[in-house]
């Protein structure tokens, strides 16, 4: 079974290391019907905070955090809050725009082979992806937000959380960007 991958998604899958996808970027889309599982990326950012694979990441940095703290090491703990500010600006732009998810997905990328299957499609596009979906003008488009949402794992009050944002439209990139905590 030929797998077809958004170059952004094929980008990322190449990095983390999975391995069976074979779309060439930049290729035309195959002649057979082509269903492209559609996601909101929006939920996916949602639904990831407070999950393990979101805790796991927060804990590294705190951990990297305290020993910086103890260490003295001033430059050190300057990175530090810099970063974890970069990665809340980004989760702004994630929840409340449309910048990808890429970053998110590589944390579940041994599951979305089997969420494909079940959902029969053959690539992963955002919802806010258009150049890729221009690319497949006659594909099917199948709404598998929750399916990628589930498989984070969220808490029940997340999960909620990422099904209302689809609701909202999304707010133009430049402004989550003057997102204030």
């Amino acid at each position: 079974m030929k797998i077809n991958i958004s170059p952004i998604i094929l980008t990322f899958l190449i990095i983390v290391g999975m391995t069976g996808c074979n779309e060439a970027t930049g290729g035309t889309p195959s002649a057979a019907p082509v269903r492209i599982g559609l996601y909101d990326s929006r939920s996916i950012a949602i639904a990831y905070a407070g999950t393990k694979y979101f805790d796991q990441a927060m804990s590294a940095l705190q951990e990297e955090y305290k020993q910086a703290l103890a260490n003295g090491d001033q430059a050190v703990i300057d990175e530090i809050e810099a970063r974890a500010e970069e990665q809340q600006a980004q989760m702004h732009l994630q929840a409340f725009s449309t910048a990808p998810v890429d970053e998110i997905l590589a944390q579940i990328k041994v599951l979305l082979p089997g969420i494909m299957q079940q959902a029969n499609v053959s690539m992963l596009v955002s919802k806010w992806d258009q150049e890729t979906l221009d690319g497949y003008p006659d594909a099917e488009l199948v709404d598998v937000t929750l399916l990628l949402v589930d498989a984070l794992e969220p808490s029940e009050q997340q999960r909620n959380y990422a099904i209302e944002i689809q609701e909202q439209e999304p707010i133009p990139l430049e402004e989550a960007e003057n997102i204030d905590d």
